[in-house]
């Protein structure tokens, strides 16, 4: 099916280091526009966790030419959704609208004020989730899990940051952060329009071309090892249910086993509906939960992402859940799958994934994607191909080299 889509897609580097990405879809009158600067989780100041949520929540509550209440008007009156974030931006609207909406995706990412009365009320609402999330046991677990795999990683912190980081932030942090970071260089504009992708281009490069600034200097990551052996921790929180992630650290998105992961993944833990086997045997079979799930390569990146398995069960019956786990990952690894379940997996990515990009702003996301991960742009074409000359043999032997039973944290939150 993929090969029925020609992508039509042009790139151009402009002299601030920023580069441009367009993507023709003539099927749509409508478009989109994704920004992607050059900003790591290395970057924010370990005692000021949260402030790279924070900036990316602001960056719509006022620029230089409008409070948020014009901004939002101006917005409205295009038609455009805009969204700020951690490290960029991004605009959709009518096709006939691509110029003013442009307009504000440009003054958001270059000129946002960060207004003390709306930095306060937005960090005040971060505050009252995080105190949410310092409730729920599933979040819990989930940040203690990232905390023992990633160790002294930017990755183990909780992206909204903690109560006592965030409270301390002021506009003036945020002012400076931004000043600091918000830079063209190593960064993506992308779009995704009916027009001519050169056309696309120019008018990329007629917004943007005056963003200044020189290219960040980042620090180094920390390396994350994988642990010495198992670990085993419970948080008791007064719930009814306990909430298990068990796990270790995964692979990054450029790894030569990525794709054999992909189908490892769906065959293990994360297949739709009861497809997958861990869906099947803990969830269908012995009927511990409603959610469950396990995979490697979802948080893959350009730093090593996770292998994390979840389940939320009742308190009886965690160990049981645990060893359902260890033993479907025991199985993947030593034994071959069978042909159907290869199959049936090789039809269902295959199928799926011209899907996944149907949206303007999944269009621009991908072309981000296949340039910061040197897939190329023919990657759609490709992919379907790559996916269909998977082996079983390929499939256990992925599963070996990087899933490892024995070296597995445990963590959970909730009934003891």
């Amino acid at each position: 099916m993929s090969r029925d889509i020609q992508l039509e897609i042009g790139e151009r580097e402009l002299r601030n280091g920023l580069t441009l990405l367009a993507v023709r879809n003539p099927r749509v009158q409508t478009f989109a526009a994704v920004t992607t600067l050059d900003i790591r989780g290395i970057d924010e100041p370990v005692d000021r966790m949260g402030l790279a949520n924070l900036v990316g929540s602001c960056l719509d509550e006022g620029t230089k030419k409008h409070d948020d209440l014009e901004l939002a008007k101006a917005a409205e009156a295009c038609g455009a959704s805009l969204d700020g974030s951690s490290t960029g931006g991004v605009v959709m609207a009518p096709a006939s609208s691509q110029k003013p909406a442009l307009a504000l995706l440009r003054e958001i990412i270059l000129e946002p004020t960060f207004p003390s009365r709306q930095v306060k009320r937005v960090q005040a609402e971060v505050l009252t989730e995080i105190a949410a999330e310092e409730d729920d046991p599933r979040t819990v677990a989930a940040r203690r899990f990232r905390r023992y795999v990633y160790g002294d990683h930017p990755l183990a912190r909780p992206a909204q940051g903690t109560a006592a980081t965030v409270a301390k932030l002021t506009p003036k942090d945020l002012r400076a952060y931004h000043k600091r970071l918000f830079r063209p260089a190593g960064g993506y504009v992308a779009i995704s329009a009916p027009d001519e992708v050169e056309q696309s281009l120019d008018r990329l490069e007629k917004v943007f071309k005056s963003f200044r600034g020189d290219a960040v200097e980042h620090g180094e990551y920390p390396t994350v090892e994988l642990s010495a052996g198992s670990h085993n921790d419970h948080v008791a929180m007064p719930r009814e249910q306990v909430h298990i992630y068990l796990g270790h650290v995964g692979v990054r998105r450029n790894d030569p086993d990525f794709y054999v992961l992909s189908v490892m993944d769906h065959i293990l833990g994360t297949g739709p509906g009861f497809t997958s086997r861990c869906a099947r045997k803990l969830r269908d079979e012995q009927g511990l939960c409603y959610a469950v799930s396990a995979g490697i390569t979802p948080s893959a990146g350009r730093e090593p992402g996770t292998f994390t398995a979840y389940i939320g069960t009742s308190p009886e019956h965690r160990q049981r859940a645990v060893d359902g786990f260890l033993a479907e990952i025991e199985r993947i690894r030593s034994e071959l799958v069978s042909e159907q379940e290869l199959e049936d997996v090789k039809q269902y990515l295959t199928g799926s994934f011209v899907f996944a990009l149907e949206r303007n702003s999944n269009l621009a996301a991908y072309a981000i994607r296949a340039k910061r991960f040197g897939l190329g742009f023919d990657f759609i074409h490709r992919y379907p191909d790559t996916i269909r000359s998977i082996t079983t043999e390929q499939v256990r032997a992925a599963a070996e080299r990087h899933l490892h039973p024995d070296r597995i944290a445990v963590i959970s939150a909730g009934a003891s």
